[in-house]
């Protein structure tokens, strides 16, 4: 989708003393491309793939989503939404995938 920006991020954790990373990516779609966009967080069943992708999600082995994620690294599955279209200026709708 055409007008969506995209960042990877990257962050260090200290869990008591074990320091582990935690990737992730947030993607903001501004106002004019979340139209018709459903994004699904309570049973993570959706995700987002960077970049064109023609390839049909179905329920059976080699075209499920974890398949589709294996395929394409730059993906992950929503693990957050948060709407912003009610504010007045900078309507956008950003989305956090791991």
């Amino acid at each position: 989708m055409d007008g969506v920006q995209w960042t990877d991020k990257t962050e260090k954790q200290n869990n008591n003393g074990k320091i582990s990373i935690a990737r992730y990516a947030s993607i903001t779609f501004p106002e004019g491309t979340y139209e018709g966009l459903l994004l699904n967080t309570s049973n993570e069943e959706d995700c987002i793939v960077f970049g064109a992708v023609e390839d049909v999600v179905e329920g059976v082995k080699g075209k499920r989503i974890s398949d589709l994620m294996k395929k394409y690294p730059k993906s992950g599955l929503i693990k957050s939404v948060n709407d912003n279209t009610n504010r007045e200026f900078l309507k956008n709708i950003k989305v956090v995938v791991a």
